[in-house]
């Protein structure tokens, strides 16, 4: 159950949508989240479908092999066990799909997704140019869609983009840096990125320093605050990246 509050924030957030073009939106400390584990639910059977789907496609592999053994003995016990591990993938994949319809129906309910989903509906043109969701309760869920959001934005005709975007404090781990670095990649617009205390280890920093290669808009990537990374693993990257990508700031300490 979502509170009062943040529901009421959220309500007002919509309602700014339809001022002047520049605005700032601010939605600082509101929890957007659902109040349970269902986030985190559907991202871990996501990536369990796709360890089982390549689960499936080894014994589809296995069964076309079976028919190239000469031994007949060998070949039907090889089918067999493909048979056998195909239909026990296929199961599991119809109970996550199964799973997935139902969380993914009460992650609408929570606010995050009415408020990205409103924005990405709105017809009319964007005026918010600048979008601060710190300490949110938001999960790495959320910026698939918020990334989505984004990037919709920038290539309308009309209206404004998001040109800073803060995510400071909400927990979104590695498993989130996977949809930032799909926005640096294909975003033109976002002038300012705040990644504080967002619970990354070096291998989301590495991900979110490789999308930047080739981003040539950004001007500030804050990633202070982010102690699960080692500061000297994350200064000789972003030397690195240095070679490629001379214009962006990228803070640390």
């Amino acid at each position: 159950m979502v509170g009062t509050e943040a529901r009421s924030a959220v309500e007002a957030a919509l309602k700014l949508l339809s001022s002047e073009g520049g605005t700032t939106l601010q939605l600082p400390h509101l929890d957007l989240g659902t109040g349970t584990d269902c986030e985190q639910l559907i991202f871990d059977l996501k990536a369990e479908r796709e360890l089982k789907n390549t689960e499936k496609a080894i014994h589809v592999n296995k069964k076309s092999q079976s028919a190239k053994a000469k031994d007949f003995a060998v070949s039907a016990q090889m089918r067999r066990e493909a048979n056998a591990g195909i239909e026990a993938a296929e199961e599991r994949l119809s109970a996550i799909d199964s799973q997935l319809l139902k969380l993914e129906e009460q992650q609408k309910g929570s606010l995050w997704f009415l408020l990205f989903s409103e924005m990405q509906a709105k017809t009319s043109p964007n005026c918010i140019s600048r979008l601060d969701l710190s300490d949110c309760g938001l999960h790495a869920t959320a910026l698939d869609l918020l990334q989505k959001v984004v990037l919709d934005l920038e290539h309308r005709g009309d209206g404004c983009a998001i040109e800073e975007l803060v995510l400071d404090g909400n927990d979104l781990g590695d498993a989130g840096t996977v949809a930032l670095a799909s926005l640096l990649r294909l975003s033109s617009k976002v002038l300012v990125l705040r990644l504080r205390n967002i619970g990354i280890t070096d291998g989301g920093f590495s991900q979110i320093i490789s999308a930047m290669v080739s981003n040539k808009s950004l001007a500030l990537l804050d990633l202070r605050g982010n102690g699960l990374c080692t500061l000297e693993n994350s200064k000789i990257a972003v030397d690195g990246l240095r070679r490629f990508n001379r214009v962006a700031q990228v803070l640390l300490e």
